[in-house]
């Protein structure tokens, strides 16, 4: 997938999910590069596809790209 951000192109690896309910990006993705991303002040529950809490999940939001 090609993501254009600030202008620029950058090339990610996608794992398309149909079934997913929230839309998630890997963090070294976030810091390769320089996503801003912005702390909940009350984060979000995320379940795994077995309902298992996703550990320091829903802490983090950004802008849409």
């Amino acid at each position: 997938m090609v993501l254009l951000l600030n202008g620029k192109k950058h090339q990610v690896k996608t794992l398309l999910d149909t079934g997913y309910t929230v839309p998630l990006i890997n963090q070294r993705t976030i810091e390769r590069l320089g996503i801003e991303r912005k702390t909940y002040k009350n984060p979000r529950t995320i379940e795994s596809f077995m309902g298992e809490m996703v550990v320091n999940g829903g802490q983090y939001y950004m802008k849409p790209l």
